[in-house]
């Protein structure tokens, strides 16, 4: 998955984010919206931020997608208004998971405890003990970088095909999803 670039704004009644996500399908774009946590994916792109504050996605909650520029704005009411989000400069902060935000806010001070679940009744072997408590060792939130502006391609030096030569950086990504049909490894510049 590629973290794409994004930008976050505020102010007293909602949060604003600005995601650029070239060359996707305004069909294939997913929001999801979880108290302090926002989720986008359009593939190849992914983008999780946790917010410092919660958010709702109400019916004053908009989005919209520039094609030409490959920008998608959203506008998220927050829960509180007139709650004012600190460091939504710290894009860092934005990606850390909900584990990693725990662990800083502790700061060492308590473990993360996790929920303690029994069902009464029932007869577990070791085997499958072990196998529960490794499963629930697991983080399936992924880590995200930030992306550097520097290292995505200029559409100057990329070769360009289609009808007129009109396009080019439609493959850029195709190595990052499943792809049985196109046997070139890099099809942008062959």
């Amino acid at each position: 998955m590629i973290t794409p670039r994004f930008s976050v704004e505020q102010d007293d009644a909602r949060v604003y984010v600005k995601i650029h996500a070239p060359h996707v399908r305004a069909q294939t774009v997913e929001f999801d919206v979880d108290e302090d946590q926002f989720k986008f994916y359009a593939s190849p792109y992914y983008l999780r931020l946790t917010f410092p504050g919660k958010v709702v996605e109400d019916e004053t909650s908009s989005a919209s997608f520039d094609a030409a520029a490959g920008d998608i704005s959203v506008s998220l009411a927050k829960q509180v208004h007139g709650e004012n989000f600190e460091n939504l400069d710290l894009l860092t902060s934005l990606l850390a998971t909900r584990r990693e935000k725990l662990a800083d806010d502790s700061q060492g001070e308590e473990r993360i405890k996790r929920p303690i679940i029994e069902e009464l009744g029932a007869t577990i072997s070791v085997e499958d003990q072990v196998a529960i408590l490794n499963d629930e060792d697991f983080d399936w939130e992924l880590p995200q970088n930030i992306p550097n502006a520097v290292s995505e391609p200029l559409v100057i030096s990329q070769t360009k095909y289609g009808f007129n030569e009109q396009y080019s950086g439609f493959l850029t990504h195709v190595h990052s999803t499943a792809n049985e049909i196109n046997e070139v490894a890099d099809p942008e510049s062959a």
